[in-house]
């Protein structure tokens, strides 16, 4: 069970700050080779956008769960506090259906036979990688938006006090 715990506290973070430090090093050894030894790696540059699409759906789960996207917080501010967290969970609810569709399409889109065969340029990868980020990206990003709706809605059941 402890371990299932680290993975909720800590996997979105751990993986893309491994991605991002693994996306720097391949950018400097290229610049380096490419300075110093006047011969870059024909590879680096598509292989640091592979990587980076996955960087980039691993922070957008990490963003939901510590709850750091850009809101625009005027109109929230306003209301009582009990009917923010009504406002949140309407919020999370589109968030999620979003993230539902989002998800149907890309699943849709990695199955059609045309995706399934292309191969990257230069590496030569099967394209299904790179486009299974997103879903996935999604997925998680779903499940931390599934976590805050409990939890608000845990906050909505207790009696009110005042200060939350």
């Amino acid at each position: 069970m402890a371990a299932i715990r680290w993975i909720d506290a800590n996997a979105e973070r751990v993986l893309a700050a491994c991605l991002l430090a693994f996306i720097v090093l391949l950018i400097s050894f290229n610049v380096i080779m490419r300075y110093i030894f006047n011969a870059s790696l024909s590879w680096g540059e598509e292989l640091t956008l592979w990587v980076f699409v996955w960087f980039i759906w691993l922070a957008v789960s990490y963003g939901f769960k510590k709850r750091e996207h850009i809101r625009i917080m005027i109109l929230r501010g306003m209301l009582p506090e009990r009917l923010q967290l009504y406002l949140d969970l309407l919020i999370d609810l589109l968030i999620l259906s979003f993230m539902a569709v989002l998800i149907a399409e890309c699943v849709q889109l990695l199955q059609l036979p045309f995706v399934a065969k292309q191969k990257s340029v230069v590496l030569q990868l099967p394209i299904p990688i790179l486009y299974a980020s997103a879903p996935i990206g999604a997925t998680l990003s779903s499940i931390r938006v599934i976590q805050h709706m409990c939890h608000t809605a845990k906050l909505l059941r207790t009696p009110f006090q005042g200060v939350l």
